[in-house]
């Protein structure tokens, strides 16, 4: 099955289990750090009301992620259990819920994956050498001289403080 589409005329009253796959093609993730390792695998229960559509049930996918800390890859399963999606039927014939499905799992990715939260956590740790912390307290900066200030500043010093006249 390339896509999800949904012949609105053939599913009963009481609602119908869909269940498959979908190619990893589907989530369209450009070259870089993230990129899809299986199917989108879905067990959905399709439920029509009036002129919607109610898709309910189980969304998952592997995914290899690249750690912000350690910057290795990693998998890690994005799993939705609770999957609801709601589509307007109006007159289609037949609705392709295969994008809405891709969106779910993308918004569900993590803002700054770590290794540490993947399938088989990993130790994260930054490597020292980059930390600003572990850097020597002494540096070749020379500590400018005192600046005399501004001359114009220097008039308004002088004035007297009307506060200071008690």
């Amino acid at each position: 099955m390339k896509r999800l589409v949904i012949e609105l005329g053939l599913r009963p009253e009481e609602g119908q289990q869909l269940e498959g796959e979908l190619p990893a093609a589907i989530f369209e993730l450009p070259e870089g750090a993230t990129r899809a390792l299986g199917p989108l695998n879905f067990s959905l229960s399709a439920q029509r009301f009036g002129d919607e559509l109610l898709l309910q049930g189980t969304l998952r996918a592997l995914f290899e992620f690249q750690c912000v800390r350690t910057l290795k890859p990693f998998q890690k399963t994005i799993e939705l259990p609770e999957a609801a999606l709601s589509f307007e039927i109006g007159t289609q014939g037949e609705i392709d819920a295969t994008d809405a499905l891709r969106e779910e799992v993308l918004l569900n990715f993590p803002a700054y994956p770590r290794c540490d939260e993947g399938d088989d956590p990993a130790p994260c740790e930054v490597d020292p050498r980059y930390l600003a912390v572990d850097k020597p307290v002494a540096d070749d900066v020379e500590v400018p001289p005192p600046s005399q200030g501004d001359s114009r500043w220097a008039a308004l010093d002088a004035l007297d403080n009307p506060d200071d006249h008690s």
